[in-house]
């Protein structure tokens, strides 16, 4: 969400902006899941036309160090929403080298003559120890040979080092070796698997610890660059016919994982706590949606499944997608250039450890199954534009979506309609503070490509009027036929308040019910809870504003922009939301109207701000195959939307 004109959101971009935003990133690194794919290929493919027989390159020669530091160079408006809190910078620590040189004595060893060593074999002779006891047997000197040797297939996706042992232990005797040349190879392999070792043993204790250090992430991933490219540059000529030793050091796919976040995270350290992490950017420069949709800078991330079935007779067209409405939007960085009140991706990605991939749009195929709405082959349009009869505002924004079943409406292209509510905003105050003059329900009959406002969903925020409630809000679908939508006044001061409606009638305002608390009356009398058709001042708060007089320093105490699934995992409903000092919170209940759990701290407030947390769907802990929960999140600063993980089973 960010200012906008009074104008309607497709005519606020004029031509140069979006010329001017496809030229500028031409010589932009992408880095996306699906370039980071697509990379791996051509690196493969140019590895297998090299010839078996070519000369080897000089040993010494290193590879490139590319040392440079995470900076966020970007500034916070004070009266942008959210101001993140003023922090101290984090503290720096001096930077650790490994210990050289060894008091050990070194056998005479014999001067390499060729360049290129592909194994180095060094023999030495235990020392036996001497005893006068003549009940200690005399003992044989042994022999130890080490061999050291770097093999790298052409189609291998991780690196492996391999090593080999061949050892005669005897309890009394020491021995020592050393090679003709440092290996670095080894000396990498041996400082990054030690932090590896270090973090796990930093991941296995309490859940209540800190996580690992920042510095620990930034010197792995350091080390993890420094192997890679050393290891591409010495196997590029080795011979192809290398044989692997049969004891091999694997990296892990998971430490991979790690390296590449801490590559790409807005904040030193992507282990933000014990059970949540950065994985990596879904908008803006760093998720390659510059390029292919113009778009620089975009908040929210709105997510929800689509419902459409895919057809058996077209599998070359995955139709079950998950659908992302994002808040406004821009096609240049300091929120500038071409700007639209919202706009919508697409995505049927269900691997989600390493990220979210987005598909190009289709602008010459229909486009309604590509990544985006489209008004030029790379450019994409917003979803939600303002009706001539509904009062003027500066933005559009959207705050939920659902897809609903609708086999009976001859309009509904694939038997499925997606609604998506917006709130309408008419002036941005301090913090966390703005004002909106209405909500209301938008609905698409073909995947999100068009969207068309229903006039009797329109909220329109009165004071004297339950509708400011609901100005905000979050979808989600009981098994019992209703659609139980969660509304919150505009702002981040209030608290969240509960209505339901029948999926047939979700456009309908008269027909939603909403939810009051029981309560206690005159001598002893109560009214248990009930819920009651429209009537939207007789809503309850059913989250946040609670706690007794000193509430508001509890976690969760008001209630910002929220998202509401079903979690197979733990068998209960789940509510993410950001709370009154910036934390991203966690509640969970039985029932869709509570009792709420208290809240659990998923992680602080970071430098930047965030805000918005938006769970995903086909998260493994929603779909009751795993712990692993997947949300996005957006970083004020940036003004941009990542992916986060947080892991069930740490909390």
């Amino acid at each position: 969400m960010a200012w906008a004109d009074d104008a309607d959101s497709s005519a606020a971009a004029p031509s140069s902006s979006a010329t001017s935003q496809s030229d500028s990133t031409g010589d932009r690194k992408l880095t996306t899941k699906r370039d980071r794919d697509s990379a791996a290929e051509s690196e493969a493919s140019e590895e297998s036309d090299e010839s078996e027989d070519a000369d080897t390159d000089d040993a010494d020669e290193d590879a490139e160090v590319d040392d440079a530091d995470p900076q966020d160079d970007s500034e916070t408006d004070e009266n942008s929403d959210p101001a993140p809190e003023d922090e101290p910078p984090p503290d720096s620590e001096d930077e650790a080298e490994p210990a050289d040189g060894s008091d050990d004595v070194q056998p005479e060893t014999e001067t390499a003559v060729a360049d290129v060593e592909d194994a180095v074999k060094v023999k030495t002779t235990k020392a036996t120890a001497k005893s006068d006891d003549p009940g200690v047997p005399p003992q044989d000197s042994t022999t130890i040979t080490v061999t050291t040797e770097v093999s790298a297939p052409a189609a291998a996706s991780t690196t492996t080092v391999s090593t080999a042992l061949n050892t005669e232990r005897d309890d009394e005797t020491t021995a020592t070796a050393t090679a003709t040349r440092p290996n670095l190879i080894t000396a990498i392999v041996n400082v990054v698997t030690s932090m590896v070792d270090w973090a796990q043993q930093k991941a296995d204790t309490q859940p209540g610890d800190a996580p690992q250090p920042p510095f620990l992430w930034a010197l792995m991933a350091f080390a993890r660059r420094e192997l890679d490219n050393l290891l591409t540059a010495r196997t590029t000529n080795a011979p192809r016919s290398s044989v692997v030793a049969p004891t091999s050091l694997a990296l892990t796919d998971a430490t991979t994982a790690a390296a590449t976040a801490a590559a790409n995270s807005p904040w030193l350290n992507p282990q933000v706590s014990a059970s949540t992490r950065f994985i990596d950017w879904v908008t803006g420069p760093n998720a390659n949606t510059v390029g292919r949709f113009q778009i620089y800078g975009t908040d929210l991330g709105i997510m929800w499944d689509n419902g459409i079935v895919d057809n058996p007779a077209t599998p070359e067209i995955e139709k079950r997608q998950i659908l992302i409405a994002f808040g406004d939007s821009f096609g240049l960085p300091g929120m500038q250039g071409r700007h639209i009140y919202n706009t919508l991706f697409r995505s049927n990605d269900r691997d989600l450890s390493d990220g979210i991939t987005i598909p190009d749009g289709e602008w010459f195929n229909g486009n309604m199954f590509g990544g985006a709405p489209l008004d030029a082959p790379t450019r994409a349009r917003p979803i939600i534009n303002r009706p001539s009869w509904l009062p003027g505002s500066v933005t559009l924004i959207p705050t939920a979506g659902v897809s609903v079943v609708t086999p009976d409406d001859p309009l509904a292209r694939f038997g499925v309609t997606q609604y998506v509510s917006f709130m309408s905003v008419t002036k941005w105050g301090q913090a966390g503070r703005w004002t909106t003059n209405y909500s209301a329900v938008a609905y698409s009959y073909d995947n999100g490509e068009n969207f068309v406002v229903a006039p009797q969903s329109v909220r329109y925020n009165s004071f004297l009027s339950g509708n400011r409630n609901f100005q905000q809000s979050a979808y989600v679908k009981g098994d019992d036929g209703y659609v139980y939508v969660y509304g919150t006044p505009n702002g981040r001061q209030g608290a969240a308040y509960l209505a339901r409606v029948a999926e047939e009638n979700i456009l309908d305002v008269s027909e939603y019910e909403y939810y009051k608390k029981a309560s206690s009356g005159w001598f002893g009398s109560s009214t248990p809870a009930r819920w009651v058709k429209g009537s939207p001042s007789s809503a309850s708060a059913i989250i946040g504003k609670s706690g007794g007089l000193f509430g508001f320093t509890k976690p969760g105490y008001t209630v910002s922009e929220m998202s509401v699934q079903y979690n197979e995992y733990l068998k209960k409903y789940v509510v993410l939301y950001g709370d009154q000092a910036n934390r991203i919170v966690m509640r969970t209940s039985d029932t869709p109207e509570g009792l709420w759990s208290d809240a659990t701290v998923l992680m602080n407030q970071q430098t930047g701000g965030i805000y918005a947390p938006m769970l995903h769907p086909w998260s493994p802990a929603t779909e009751g195959v795993g712990s692993k929960l997947y949300w996005n999140l957006s970083l004020w600063s940036d003004y941009n939307v990542m992916l986060m993980e947080t892991d069930l089973s740490k909390l």
